[in-house]
């Protein structure tokens, strides 16, 4: 078929957003027109993200409304996590080829006659998300308020940060991870740990930097698993970062460090953040329960996890800290939930959560396991867990406010 014009989105995170980068990048170089109108493509491209049984809602959804919006000459490929993890959900909309993210060069053998090939490509910025806004309506005024209180609050860190900094450049670090978690399908999509080389993440920053940026997302499945597969680690990353550029004005932002290599690089961490150019670091705890956490496979104890939190907020009080959280995991009690609420107790203050409800995706060892928790009951933690968090931050946000140190 001839392509003339391809419309690339995804509806996943930032690893899905940057290999659909790639993809824009590669058909740009290749002289295909990349457009924003599905309506007008030959060639519709879309990651579908199957993280969660919400997120592969959600996929489908998006789906369904591109197949209306193509014209009748137009091909769709659907790629991406979801066509490895639950690819008879997907075929029983789409017909065409299940591409998995590390198929990529897959999209090569659209176009006979280009010459690029992906490993001489680089991307640096995100995507736009192809998103379906949903709103829960929650019959809990502190929640409700707290949430159009915490809008107005982000809105302004935003606008702060707009001022002080310029747009992100994100650096892909690796993909995959060495972990064996016991409720995640991104293995069966992403696999084991694959680092790129130290001096190719090297001379991208560099080159982000000669560019302008000032504000740097390093990207990867586990950040913290860097270089498992090669020798290196992510000290060595942000030391070679670092050492070269102490001078210049930027921040490096720190994504999913699993608990276990916090603990275990702490102490060399905080040569890194004693730099200064950490802007945040969120490390996913899951859980305040070590029984939960030996099912689910983490490696750490949640009261280690806290006391990481501790000390690096005591000691680096301008590094943001973020967290995520799982409710309604397999035989999770009132009482192991209980442990992860204690987790959200001061002194320790999070930037910010992402609270996720147990789902039992196909592949995984967790969704086999007995006493699955009922759909009403992780809602109601996860509603309880979104209050608490709500609580701390205004009266943490008040609390700094009258310090003035907003």
């Amino acid at each position: 078929m001839t392509i003339l014009k391809v419309y690339i989105s995804t509806n996943g995170c930032e690893e899905a957003q940057l290999s659909s980068a790639y993809v824009e990048q590669f058909f740009r170089k290749s002289n295909v027109a990349v457009t924003r109108d599905p309506a007008e493509a030959d060639l519709i491209l879309f990651y579908a993200c199957g993280l969660t049984e919400q997120s592969e809602k959600d996929s489908l959804m998006v789906i369904r409304s591109l197949k209306a919006k193509m014209k009748p000459s137009a091909k769709l490929l659907v790629w991406g996590c979801l066509s490895k993890i639950n690819p008879q959900i997907l075929s029983t909309i789409y017909e065409g080829p299940m591409i998995g993210p590390k198929d990529i060069s897959f999209f090569e053998k659209l176009l006979e006659n280009t010459t690029i090939r992906f490993e001489d490509i680089s991307a640096n910025t995100l995507i736009p998300r192809e998103t379906f806004e949903i709103y829960n309506s929650h019959n809990d005024a502190l929640v409700n308020a707290t949430f159009l209180f915490k809008k107005i609050v982000d809105k302004l860190h935003l606008l702060k940060q707009r001022i002080s900094w310029a747009q992100t450049y994100y650096i892909r670090v690796a993909t995959g991870c060495t972990g064996h978690c016991t409720y995640c399908s991104e293995r069966c999509a992403l696999g084991k740990i694959r680092s790129r080389p130290l001096d190719k993440i090297i001379s991208e920053f560099e080159r982000g930097l000669q560019k302008g940026y000032n504000l740097f997302f390093l990207v990867a499945t586990d950040l913290g698993a860097y270089g498992k597969d090669i020798g290196y680690t992510l000290l060595d990353v942000l030391s070679k970062m670092i050492e070269n550029n102490y001078k210049r004005n930027y921040k490096i932002i720190l994504d999913q460090i699993n608990p276990y290599y916090v603990k275990e690089m702490l102490l060399d961490l905080k040569e890194i953040f004693a730099s200064g150019k950490i802007q945040s670091l969120c490390s996913p705890v899951q859980s305040g329960s070590n029984r939960i956490l030996k099912l689910m496979g983490r490696t750490y104890r949640a009261e280690e996890w806290r006391e990481c939190m501790l000390k690096i907020s005591r000691d680096f009080p301008n590094i943001g800290l973020k967290t995520h959280f799982m409710v309604g995991f397999p035989t999770e009690t009132d009482e192991d939930f209980k442990e992860t609420l204690k987790l959200l107790d001061p002194p320790l203050f999070l930037d910010g959560i992402g609270i996720f409800k147990f789902s039992a995706r196909p592949t995984t060892y967790a969704s086999w396991l007995p006493e699955q928790v009922s759909e009403e009951v992780k809602e109601l933690r996860y509603r309880k867990l979104l209050q608490k968090y709500a609580r701390m931050y205004v009266l943490n946000f008040t609390s700094r406010c009258m310090r003035g140190s907003f």
